[in-house]
């Protein structure tokens, strides 16, 4: 066998530079390894940088100091419930015993500062375990004037109206300014801070930039490596253990040995056509299969998955994703529906005309049933009230451009009768789903799918609005209507670990010097969704497992 000739030399190398690839690198750092960070995009944040940011860290220990009960054993009974046997019971015990010891780590140990997001429950936070709020965190705003690279961030794709920055619980108290003008005095420091970002330029950022800022500004301060535009090409393997990898760097071929191991944080396939095609078919149709759907960054296509299984890597869920309900605007990337989908006026129909599921239910679970299930089309149905009322696909309340009239992003018309000749739902069934949909939402009850029962439900709802937070006709014109697909924010399924993070093989030993994390790796939370960050909550705290484990090697 032909030795390696080393160019680069690190204890830990990894692969992938969104928060699960970051907090690798910020832990193997304080724990005493040199490290070096990959990336192959010209932009680091990976996926991340386009989300939310928020992260799901059960019994947390902001929980504990706003009085919030929480343990180990409800967040595992929790996860056993509602993911079942399709995760090994010791990978679900290492996450819950392990995620807020990461959550306090980083807290000390770099940037990284977090808010509470008071009130948010679990997806399911009546089933046994479940919380009613208290496990998602989010990072606090960041200026990113304080990094040395900030043109090299890459910019998020959120449809936040105005661009305004802000945490979750403001930016929730801002969408309601209509309904509930009083919620702003709350969060009075929201407005200053964004006029003071457009007077000077401070470029504050929240959400998953905020955390993406926050890893990358401690990287730098500690002159980690951070090396952009310096793709995957394989995985070295010598005598059956990962030694390092070859990489493109500048041009030109590289070998970059990792003495302590390599920790595959590349993202998912959700920008490749030929692996979605292969692992969810063609149900979803040509411009599905392209990713158009997709909230992923477009640096996810695989590689880092593919590069595990060449070297005999186990691979698991492949043909799941997060989904997320999503609306395409002409010319523009695709728009979440979140937290619109909870509120009164409103509700989705198939192309009969029918309604098909509680809209309020937790997104992936939506998403999901509308790629599986419907008649495609999908489409979101609302009327002049919630359009006075509510912000809905980057549009502020009250105000629809004529552009997306025109280019048909939001069908409008006086009656449903030409609202459903304009979209090409059946009329009939949309006038009767549309009158039962209107009886129930005077009453307070949805009898069909129970919209508004669950605490989920009614955080997502308008707590003005009587008797129930997420009902209220569709019946004041004219009626609106706009397309949704089973978008999603990246693919859930790829290297198969243990709870050491640590990648195996198909007979289930471990590859010696291989890691992965994030959404690189077959996910924890298995065909479920936990509560809002279950994506980046299990990302660092398993790169968080790997970069300690990898010390010890």
């Amino acid at each position: 066998m032909n030795t390696v000739n080393w160019d680069f030399e690190t204890d830990l190398l990894v692969i992938g530079s969104g928060s699960a690839g970051l907090t690798a690198a910020v832990v193997g750092e304080h724990e005493g390894l040199d490290v070096i960070v990959l990336e192959k995009e010209a932009f680091y944040g990976g996926t991340t940088a386009l989300s939310g940011g928020v992260a799901w860290v059960p019994n947390n220990s902001l929980m504990a100091k706003a009085g919030i009960d929480d343990n180990p054993a409800d967040a595992l009974t929790y996860l056993k419930h509602n993911i079942g046997q399709r995760v090994a019971e010791s990978k679900l015990q290492t996450f819950v015993d392990r995620a807020p010891e990461m959550a306090d780590y980083l807290i000390a140990n770099s940037e990284l500062e977090f808010n509470l997001v008071h009130g948010f429950p679990d997806y399911r936070p009546e089933t046994p375990g479940g919380s009613k709020g208290g496990r998602s965190i989010d990072p606090k705003v960041v200026s990113g004037r304080r990094l040395n690279d900030y043109d090299k961030l890459r910019k998020s794709n959120l449809a936040v109206p105005g661009g305004v920055v802000g945490s979750v619980t403001e930016l929730r108290r801002l969408a309601f300014f209509r309904a509930n003008p009083l919620g702003l005095l709350q969060v009075w420091k929201f407005f200053p801070r964004n006029l003071w970002n457009k007077l000077a330029r401070r470029e504050h950022l929240s959400s998953g930039r905020a955390l993406i800022a926050r890893l990358r500004l401690t990287l730098q301060k500690k002159e980690v490596p951070l090396w952009l535009e310096t793709p995957l090409e394989a995985i070295v393997v010598e005598g059956g253990a990962v030694m390092g990898v070859r990489a493109t760097k500048d041009g030109a071929s590289v070998n970059i040995r990792a003495r302590k191991g390599v920790v595959m944080a590349a993202g998912g396939f959700e920008r490749n056509p030929a692996m979605r095609k292969q692992f969810f078919g063609d149900k979803g149709g040509s411009d599905w299969n392209t990713g158009s759907f997709t909230s992923g960054s477009p640096g996810s296509t695989g590689d880092g998955i593919n590069a595990g299984a060449q070297i005999g890597a186990a691979t698991d869920l492949m043909d799941d994703m997060w989904w997320m309900p999503s609306v395409l605007p002409p010319d523009g990337a695709p728009v979440i529906i979140v937290f619109e989908r909870g509120l009164p006026h409103m509700m989705i129909v198939n192309s009969r005309g029918q309604r098909f599921a509680n809209e309020a239910r937790p997104y992936n679970e939506l998403g999901r049933l509308i790629y599986e299930d419907t008649a495609p089309p999908a489409y979101i149905i609302f009327d002049q009230e919630f359009r006075n009322r509510y912000a809905i696909g980057g549009m502020l309340p009250g105000i629809t451009p004529e552009r997306y009239i025109e280019n048909g992003y939001v069908k409008r018309a006086e009656t449903l009768d030409a609202l459903a000749e304009l979209t090409g739902i059946d009329a009939a069934g949309l006038s009767q789903t549309v009158s039962r949909f209107n009886e129930m939402a005077i009453a307070g009850k949805d009898e069909d799918f129970q919209k508004g029962e669950s605490a989920f439900d009614l955080y997502a709802g308008d707590p003005g609005h009587k008797p129930n937070a997420c009902l209220g006709p569709v019946a004041k014109p004219p009626f609106y209507a706009m397309e949704v697909k089973a978008g999603d924010l990246g693919t859930k399924g790829g290297l198969l670990t243990n709870e050491h993070a640590q990648v195996v093989r198909e007979d289930g030993t471990a590859v010696p010097g291989l890691y992965a994390a994030g959404n690189s790796s077959a996910s924890v939370m298995g065909n479920y969704y936990p509560g809002a960050g279950g994506t980046i909550g299990a990302a660092m705290t398993y790169a968080y497992i790997a970069a300690m484990d990898a010390k010890y090697r």
